[in-house]
Parts: structure tokens; C-alpha cells; sequence
């Protein structure tokens, strides 16, 4: 199983900070910031260090938001864990690196926009966000 910590991280009008990868096949698909646990990092650390590589910048805070259960989209086939945590930056410097070829701020008419979320964030993460008030800028 892949163990994944994401990011949950908004701007001040709730929208949601989703990223591209480069893929081979260029993938169209968004997913959140964060990445795979390494060996016996804790969530924290984790999160901290991808945050880093992906994006350059520091955490400020993180709150523990949900756990969700999916298959993997990069991986095809594996079962996927992703543990979200509501994260605000140091900063609102935001430079995309290494494995990242894009990072958008996402509100609730993303698919209208042509926008398209993993499986995981645009059936199950964005409507418990919405329900829960945290995303839905405009």
C-alpha cells in the first residue's frame, strides 16, 4: 500500500492549491502537495520534506483533516492511503521543483475551467471540504 501525507493548502479565498506532475504521458490530472513516506518518517517530517522538494517552502502549521482509501493513480493497481492534513505556509512564495510541473489554485468551478483532480480529490476530498467549509472560493 502506498502511504501518502498530503497538504491541504488554501488561500485566503478558499481556493485550494492542487499541483501537476511530469509524467511521460503528460497526465492531465491534479493531485495534492505531498508525497510518500520514507522508511520511519512521522507525518510531519514527511510532509515537511516534500513540501520542500516540490514546492520550496516551510510549513507553519499542520492539522490533521482525514484519512481516504483509493487506488493509486501513478501507481495503477496499488491501494493508496492518503493522510490530509489543513496546512498553512511560512510565506506565500510558492516555486514549483523537481517532479512538479505545475501548481494551480483550484476553486469549485475547476471542471468547468477544464481542470481535471485525481479520482481521490474530486470524488471524495473536494465534497467533504466543501461540506466542511473549508474550500469553495470563487
Amino acid at each position: 500500500m502506498i502511504d501518502h501525507i498530503a497538504a491541504l493548502i488554501f488561500d485566503t479565498n478558499k481556493n485550494l492549491l492542487v499541483l501537476r506532475k511530469k509524467t511521460p504521458d503528460d497526465r492531465k490530472e491534479c493531485i495534492l502537495p505531498g508525497g510518500k513516506r520514507e522508511k520511519s518518517e512521522t507525518d510531519e517530517q514527511t510532509l515537511k520534506r516534500e513540501l520542500q522538494e516540490e514546492l520550496g517552502v516551510e510549513i507553519e502549521t499542520m492539522t490533521f483533516y482525514k484519512v481516504y482509501y483509493d487506488t493509486a493513480v501513478f501507481e495503477q493497481g496499488e491501494d493508496f492511503k492518503q493522510t490530509t492534513y489543513i496546512t498553512k505556509l511560512k510565506g506565500k512564495d510558492i516555486s514549483v521543483k523537481n517532479e512538479i510541473k505545475e501548481a494551480l489554485w483550484i476553486n469549485t468551478d475547476y471542471k468547468r475551467k477544464g481542470i481535471k483532480c485525481n479520482h481521490t480529490l474530486s470524488l471524495k476530498i473536494i465534497p467533504d471540504l466543501i461540506n466542511d467549509g473549508f474550500f469553495g472560493g470563487k
